[in-house]
């Protein structure tokens, strides 16, 4: 089954610096996003490592050994890029604290195999767009865990992250698979584009956007930017 995608990062309209990094793989379907934390520009260096170590352990490992478990490459390239950024910030002080979300996805024949830590999402879209992923902050957690009903959680709580990559414990994925037919879609999407849309203007969008992958995720952007822009807003969008 062959993809076909469109990667798109925008500053957005308040920050300064753009602190996500994404990349897309159709050759071997490797599609990763990430959105960085910590100070002095530490969230970008955090990000990019993220995607990068991951695509190259994945790269190296899809290649060499089909047979391997895809969740559990998942699971290992996102501990690898974990150890790879603490080792950094053991390295420079200036970069402690940083971490970053962490969304990997892996397109192998008719199903996608999605493994994430954060805030940073995966959507599956057929006629409808269903969410595959969860959120992992404080607040999604008082939530699921009846602490308090939704109306009562302070903002903050829900832009808390309770695990990330590169920063505190090691990650405990979320792991999720998707089967796929021609003509479906993944979305992968920083915070950026989910706190400025919800999920029906999110669909409202790709259904117009007649299944052109190019013009749909230029009008997500622009459609976070519009209701405000105030994060990075990155897209990767993947046609099968």
């Amino acid at each position: 089954m062959i993809a076909n995608s469109v990667y798109l990062s925008h500053l957005g309209l308040v920050r300064q610096n753009n602190e996500d990094f994404i990349f897309a793989d159709d050759t071997l379907g490797i599609y990763l996003l990430a959105d960085g934390m910590g100070g002095h520009n530490a969230g970008e260096v955090a990000s990019e490592m993220a995607v990068k170590t991951a695509h190259t352990y994945l790269a190296e490992r899809l290649l060499s050994d089909s047979d391997n478990e895809i969740s559990t490459l998942l699971s290992e390239a996102m501990h690898v890029a974990h150890e790879a950024i603490n080792m950094k910030t053991r390295n420079d002080l200036s970069l402690m604290g940083m971490g970053t979300t962490l969304v990997e996805v892996v397109v192998r024949d008719n199903k996608a195999f999605i493994c994430h830590a954060g805030d940073s999402r995966a959507y599956h879209y057929r006629d409808a767009l269903q969410r595959i992923t969860r959120d992992h902050t404080v607040g999604d957690h008082m939530l699921e865990n009846n602490f308090l009903p939704r109306e009562r959680i302070p903002a903050k709580q829900w832009h808390t992250l309770t695990q990330a990559v590169g920063f505190g414990a090691p990650p405990v994925p979320d792991f999720n698979q998707v089967d796929l037919v021609s003509g479906d879609m993944l979305l992968l999407c920083s915070d950026g584009l989910t706190d400025m849309l919800t999920d029906e203007e999110i669909e409202t969008i790709i259904k117009g956007g007649n299944l052109n992958i190019d013009s749909i995720t230029k009008s997500l952007i622009e459609a976070a930017n519009i209701k405000g822009g105030r994060d990075n807003v990155s897209v990767v969008l993947v046609k099968i």
